[in-house]
């Protein structure tokens, strides 16, 4: 069998164009398409294919954890490290995150090779060859492992292997580097540390976007601080914005303004010798007398993730010595500051650790939604990720809901390195519908008082970040969707929001592609979650924060995992008087289970709906206040 494996749609055209000059026809080959945006591409055109449901089931969600692991132990063993300032942790933490998205991406593609091997056995595989690597620390779009790989997959089982890229080459791509005026930069930088060093600075990410209920709870109560995010921009944009603000501050009375700052304008540098330690820490791990180490399939990947490492990686680490030395000399220069963030993962990273060594406080506050693991592989993903979240060195971590405690609660009874001090501040930063008036953001969305509105809402990742177990590919994403879509098509007053995952890069008619054709749901990806939430009166989802959101504000919520793999709060399947939740695993049920939330749903108030296990019953927004004029 004849079997062509294609990610992007100039792959497929130099396929056609393999096949007219080679006077074969495509009805001879199997395509299977592994991106969304070709397989919407290859619908268009009428091209048959087949996606990679078939191929990556759950088993390969659970071999690639369990695989991905043995590599993560190593390196965490054996990554022994600290800079100047006595930082390791943020190093370790950052380099295992994006050696994970790597050697994950690779993997799934070795999963699925190895799952079309079992099932069509005579194999004949076509792919393209591209070798390009990306200064990018993630995995680029111009990327693409998938030829290399199935060509040594190939090789390794015996199998024929045809190149359909005929001009292939090597090129490494780098990031073009301009040259800055230094000196200016540097008066700009320190002219604004001389203005903020007498003030109660709260230091955050660059996007404030997430913060900005909290920028308007200190305006409101007018309290005196300013919040200063660390910025990535240019130097016109950065005074720009930070001359707006300040004449804002002068015109209005009880306004917390809000800085940014670039660390690389004070043009500090990590030093010779420790970057030289870090660079020979990086070979050792990742040197050809581990090479059995990077193998999965009989596959050896260890040239690819080396090169990779290289190009992305290393350069990546490289950057944050000299931010921590930035990023240090900034603390010193300020005498009252706080680092609040939502993220632990570089440059914020540093800044966690950076405040429990220099003695001050810093808080983080999750924007994910991390319950206690279900299984042995939840328990394996989420310890990875959250070294970056929640179980990172930040003196505190914000509990906005008791699942987030029972979370933090887990692993620190399992990791006694986790001392992180609990923080109840409730769920400040969730979208919130109490006072909203339901009915006019219905009727925005175009539904009557009468219809039942149902919401899917879930996590997805994109091509470079994939995770597994607790998140559907998205192939899987759009069959569990089809699910619902069918069932809303069978209801007399069902209507449905599809609300995508921030940063979903397919169009509304790439997504209409995949999914049965009806009028009667509308695809939500600008506006405020808190809108679509004002219009439901249920929620659909597989694992996301929206899960908590939703119960905080009193909405059902139905999980629904058609994989038989994750259950998000652990609970029975279909069980009856589960309510305001409940967890559906088959099929064939979720109409039944739908339409029996439903009825209870019609025979309750909303405010008398029973969420105290998920939310909790004291309003703790005053433990925030008083532990950021505290810390300050």
């Amino acid at each position: 069998m004849k079997i062509v494996l294609i990610e992007f749609i100039e792959e497929f055209e130099a396929f056609r164009l393999f096949v007219r000059k080679n006077n074969l026809s495509l009805e001879d080959f199997m395509i299977i398409a592994f991106e969304p945006r070709l397989q919407a591409y290859l619908k268009k055109k009428g091209i048959s294919y087949k996606n990679t449901l078939d191929y990556f089931d759950s088993s390969s969600h659970k071999r690639i954890i369990v695989e991905t692991e043995k590599v993560m132990s190593y390196v965490r063993e054996n990554f022994v490290f600290e800079d100047r300032n006595k930082l390791k942790n943020c190093y370790r933490a950052s380099f295992m995150h994006y050696l994970r998205l790597y050697i994950n991406h690779m993997f799934k593609m070795l999963e699925i090779f190895n799952n079309i091997l079992i099932k069509h056995e005579n194999c004949e595989f076509f792919a393209y060859i591209d070798k390009r690597f990306s200064s990018s620390v993630m995995i680029a779009d111009i990327e693409r492992y998938l030829g290399v790989l199935l060509k040594t997959f190939s090789v390794n089982n015996g199998l024929k292997f045809t190149n359909i890229n005929k001009s292939i080459g090597f090129e490494p791509i780098t990031k073009k580097i301009n040259n800055p005026c230094i000196a200016i930069e540097k008066i700009a930088a320190n002219t604004m540390l001389f203005f903020l060093r007498k003030k109660k600075i709260i230091f955050m990410p660059q996007s404030t976007i997430f913060f900005s209920p909290l920028i308007k709870r200190f305006s409101k109560k007018g309290i005196k601080i300013v919040c200063v995010a660390i910025y990535t921009g240019g130097l016109f944009k950065m005074l720009s914005f930070n001359l707006i603000s300040f004449l804002k501050s002068q015109i209005k009375q009880n306004y917390c303004p809000c800085y940014v700052i670039n660390l690389q304008f004070l043009h500090k540098t990590g030093g010779r010798q420790d970057q030289d330690r870090l660079l020979d820490l990086i070979d050792l791990l990742i040197n050809p007398t581990n090479e059995l180490l990077y193998e999965h399939n009989g596959v050896n990947y260890f040239n690819l993730l080396k090169q990779k490492v290289a190009f992305g990686l290393k350069g990546h680490m490289l950057s944050m010595l000299d931010q921590a030395c930035n990023l240090s000399y900034l603390f010193r220069k300020i005498e009252k500051k706080i680092v609040v963030s939502y993220s632990a993962l570089d440059t914020m990273g540093i800044a966690g650790e950076l405040a429990r060594r220099m003695g001050f406080k810093s808080l983080f506050i999750s924007h994910g939604s991390h319950p206690v693991p279900v299984d042995s592989y939840h328990e394996i993903e989420l310890l990875n990720l959250c070294k970056t979240f929640m179980l990172s060195d930040y003196t505190h971590v914000a509990l906005s809901t008791p699942t987030q405690q029972q979370h933090l609660s887990y692993f620190k009874q399992r990791h006694p390195e986790i001392d992180s001090k609990e923080l109840k501040i409730g769920p400040m930063f969730f979208a919130k519908i109490n006072g909203k008036d339901r009915g006019a953001y219905r009727s925005k969305f175009g539904f009557s008082s009468d219809d039942i509105v149902l919401m899917h809402a879930t996590t997805t990742k994109k091509r470079w970040g994939p995770r597994f177990q607790f998140i559907e590919t998205l192939d899987e994403f759009f069959s569990s969707l089809t699910d619902i879509i069918n069932i809303v098509n069978q209801g007399d007053r069902l209507k449905l929001i599809i609300r995508l995952h921030p940063g979903f890069y397919l169009s509304d008619d790439e997504i209409k592609s995949f999914l049965p054709q009806s009028d009667k749901f509308v695809i939500h990806r600008n506006g405020s979650f808190a809108e679509a939430l004002s219009a439901t009166d249920m929620l659909i989802s597989y694992s996301s924060t929206a899960i908590d959101e939703a119960l905080i504000n009193k909405i059902p919520v139905l999980l629904y995992d058609k994989w038989k793999r994750y259950n998000h709060f652990n609970l029975d399947s279909c069980r009856d008087g589960i309510f305001p939740i409940c967890y559906v695993d088959d099929q064939s049920k979720l109409g039944g289970v739908v339409q029996e939330m439903i009825n209870k749903l019609c025979m309750v108030k909303q405010e008398e709906i029973d969420v105290s296990r998920y939310s909790y019953c004291e309003d703790y927004g005053k433990n925030f206040n008083r532990f950021i004029e505290q810390a300050l």
